[in-house]
């Protein structure tokens, strides 16, 4: 038993090492990941603005243009009611003035709404533009930065994987599966210390006879509180 507690002591240095590295693989990965994320968003946002702006800015050019075409209909007609034949012809002229202004009016109401709509669209596309840039010249030195940096991490945890399933190999399934379940349950302590009748994984106190049958080394013994693979060191508390 004292040697299936080495090799479950080894996985379990080997676990906990690249418990370690896949973190930091992840830590990394994440950095990233985050500078990707808020340069999509606000890519996404300034393009939406832009977009906005785009169509905001065809529709004033059609207004100003609908707006002069009108004021030039307008002088028009003017000119018209002082060359009017009969008072028929001046009423029909002076409705259409002022169906015109009208117009003109709606126009103009319009014209203003844009633009007011404009002003903070435009305020913020200014803000995001540099930011984005910012952003993006951010995500490509940090990839560059950490591509070496990513590939060690990658290659060593191949390396202690290799590593975990030669030592795993060498172990009893069902211990094997019962130290797996222990290790992700337990934030990767499967193996505890028995010393001075406690558990060292969950301090919790052994029954007395637990605890000399441990010291014995001639099965697997498990805390009966938190569930982990129990073993002894030293020879002086055989009768504890």
């Amino acid at each position: 038993m004292r040697e299936e507690i080495a090799r479950l002591m080894s996985l379990q240095a080997i676990d906990r090492e690249l418990r370690g590295l896949e973190q930091a693989l992840a830590s990394v990965a994440g950095k990233v990941e985050q500078l990707r994320l808020e340069l999509e968003k606000q890519q996404s946002e300034l393009d939406r603005l832009t977009s906005e702006e785009q169509q905001s800015a065809l529709l004033r050019r059609q207004l100003e243009k609908e707006l002069a075409e009108g004021e030039a209909r307008i002088r028009n007609k003017r000119m018209r009611l002082g060359q009017a034949r009969n008072d028929k012809e001046m009423q029909a002229l002076t409705h259409e003035v002022e169906t015109q202004k009208e117009a003109n009016q709606r126009f103009e109401a319009e014209l203003l709404s844009l633009m007011e709509a404009s002003e903070p669209r435009t305020a913020r596309i200014a803000e995001l533009t540099p930011s984005v840039e910012r952003l993006s010249a951010e995500l490509s030195e940090a990839e560059k930065e950490i591509a070496s940096q990513v590939e060690d991490l990658k290659i060593s945890i191949a390396k202690q994987r290799l590593e975990r399933d030669m030592m795993a190999a060498n172990l009893e399934r069902t211990l094997l599966q019962r130290y797996e379940m222990i290790f992700q349950r337990r934030n990767g302590l499967a193996v505890a210390e028995a010393r001075s009748g406690t558990c060292q994984g969950c301090r919790m106190r052994l029954p007395p006879q637990l605890y000399n049958q441990i010291q014995r080394h001639d099965s697997i013994h498990f805390c009966p509180n938190c569930q982990r693979i129990l073993y002894h060191e030293g020879e002086g508390e055989r009768h504890a």
